[in-house]
């Protein structure tokens, strides 16, 4: 991607246009707003891989490796993998996994199970750093070749399709050992099926290094996930969490946000909260900002997804149009 000029807003919308693989969703509040836009195709799709590309980073980054920077951890040489904690639910015959933030466990919980989940890797000198409740870091000083599906592309699907490749025997059998350990060591001590929001399994994803230090994007990023800190971090670009102001803005420096709330939802497929969060989107952060538009104070807004096009809104010939909707 190109970098965007001064006096620009990004909007990254994962979860914009729905799932891929799940029914299509009903209209947003955001598609009569969509629909007026100027639209650009993009090539990639998927919520890393449009991540990855809008820093303009090497689709070959290890995303472990980012989101430990976005974690206030230093960019190291080692390899990362995330081994977050997550809950598998039997659906008849597919096995449904929840992500980490469907799982529930305290500091405590987190820290007293991934220490089990350590012991399938000691053999082979990993280490484990259990940097948040769910948010779990991986690494080996020699590992096997992998090749994973990220968390955004598995959750609140079958897992079989996805499972790891590349030496996929060493893998899958640290995963089935990984499994039965956190099955004994469940917080309910209860046996049996784990009850839904337990962490009865992990996920292998993000695999590979830190890349070196890439040239500045944008000059600001509003974002609450690591992952989006850490690549901002590493393009040098100032970070702060998701403002709910936008007069709070300058609107002289580049800037990228990240809306998170319609990813989950459109994940499991739930319609209303989905289109909430999108509704939310448009009277809190686009209409503000198509205002700023309007009045010169902005020269670029762009909208983007997961998949899909990317939307953008310019003055001159949507100067009009934006008049009607910002009155």
């Amino acid at each position: 991607m190109l970098k965007p000029p001064s006096g620009s807003v990004m909007i990254y919308v994962p979860g914009l246009g729905g799932c891929a693989e799940a029914p299509p969703l009903a209209p947003s509040p955001l598609s009569r707003v969509l629909a007026r836009a100027r639209q650009h195709p993009w090539d990639l799709e998927g919520y890393a891989p449009r991540a990855t590309a809008l820093f303009n980073l090497p689709a070959s980054a290890g995303l472990a490796a980012l989101a430990r920077v976005g974690e206030g951890r230093a960019p190291d040489h080692r390899w990362w993998v995330r081994c977050d904690p997550v809950h598998l639910m039997v659906d008849r015959h597919r096995l449904l996994l929840l992500d980490n933030d469907a799982v529930t466990l305290t500091a405590e919980d987190a820290e007293r199970l991934g220490a089990r989940v350590a012991q399938v890797f000691a053999a082979d000198g990993g280490v484990l750093e259990v940097v948040a409740p769910t948010r779990w870091y991986l690494s080996l000083p020699a590992p096997e070749p992998l090749q994973v599906a990220e968390m955004a592309e598995v959750a609140g699907r079958d897992i079989h399709p996805f499972l790891p490749t590349g030496h996929a025997a060493y893998w899958r059998t640290r995963l089935n050992e990984a499994q039965m350990l956190l099955h004994e060591g469940l917080a309910g001590g209860h046996g049996g099926e784990a009850a839904r929001g337990e962490a009865n399994s992990v996920w292998l994803w993000g695999p590979g290094y830190a890349p070196e230090r890439a040239r500045t994007v944008f000059a600001r990023v509003l974002a609450d996930d690591v992952l989006i800190q850490g690549m901002a971090r590493m393009t040098e670009a100032a970070v702060a969490p998701l403002s709910a102001d936008p007069a709070a803005l300058d609107l002289g420096a580049a800037t990228l946000m990240v809306w998170p709330t319609a990813q989950a939802p459109a994940r499991y497929g739930d319609s209303e909260a989905w289109a909430h969060s999108l509704e939310t989107l448009v009277a809190t952060w686009w209409e503000p900002l198509a205002r700023e538009l309007r009045a010169g104070r902005l020269q670029r807004l762009t909208v983007v997804g997961d998949r899909g096009p990317s939307y953008t809104w310019e003055p001159g010939r949507w100067r009009r149009w934006l008049g009607r909707w910002a009155r």
